[in-house]
């Protein structure tokens, strides 16, 4: 009777250990199902995203074209809907939760920035400036969760939106530099502003691919 206790005892830390290991699984699966589901809208988001992009570009379309006014507006309603969908997993990693705020920070100050345009120059730059910030640290926190999300499922994966995200800082720099020097030598601007640009679609191209990726990994795992 004693030795059937003693061997009860020795054996409690095992099961205890499989209860865990069965209960951590289980939250993964439920964090999987999740992630699966919203980033596979996420990835849907981006194409349309892409096209406002280019239709609310008063340098391709004209400011005055009804196609910009309703790229402008259509870029609102994804901006705000994808800034939505970010906070769905918030629940999972608290990055998504400030990526989604900030997202929708950055929107309502770029249709702020929209109404005022071009008439109160210094209204612009008060607004701009912390519009391409909020943009940018949104892309931050989205990037690094989906870091943060990946490390128990596919640490490398994980470390690829790492690199993807210094390379959109890189971009961002440049088209800031580029614009600012068009101020001197036009021709060169011109020229590094079309380069950062293609730079920003294959970026986008790569951004999408990851997040069919994920949502795929993430479905059947779930």
């Amino acid at each position: 009777m004693e030795e059937n206790q003693n061997e009860n005892i020795t054996q409690m830390p095992d099961i205890l250990k499989d209860g865990n290991t069965f209960e951590q699984e289980a939250i993964k699966k439920e964090h999987a199902a999740i992630l699966g589901k919203w980033l596979w809208i996420l990835f849907w988001l981006i194409i349309p995203t892409v096209i406002v992009g280019i239709l609310g570009n008063e340098s391709i379309v004209g400011q005055d074209s009804p196609v910009y006014r309703f790229g402008t507006m259509l870029s609102v309603v994804v901006g705000i809907v994808y800034g939505v969908v970010l906070l769905q997993m918030k629940g999972v990693e608290e990055k998504y939760r400030l990526a989604g705020l900030l997202s929708i920070a950055s929107v309502v100050l770029s249709i702020l920035l929209e109404i005022i345009h071009f008439e109160h120059p210094i209204l612009v730059l008060l607004t701009g400036v912390p519009a391409i910030a909020l943009s940018l640290a949104a892309k931050y926190y989205e990037f690094y969760g989906h870091v943060a999300v990946l490390q128990d499922f596919d640490p490398e994966f994980s470390q690829k939106w790492k690199i993807l995200w210094k390379w959109n800082c890189i971009i961002v720099v440049g088209m800031i530099v580029s614009t600012l020097l068009a101020l001197f030598v036009l021709f060169l601007a011109a020229l590094l502003i079309l380069a950062f640009a293609i730079a920003a679609v294959f970026i986008a191209i790569v951004e999408l691919v990851y997040l069919y990726q994920m949502a795929k990994l993430f479905q059947q795992y779930a």
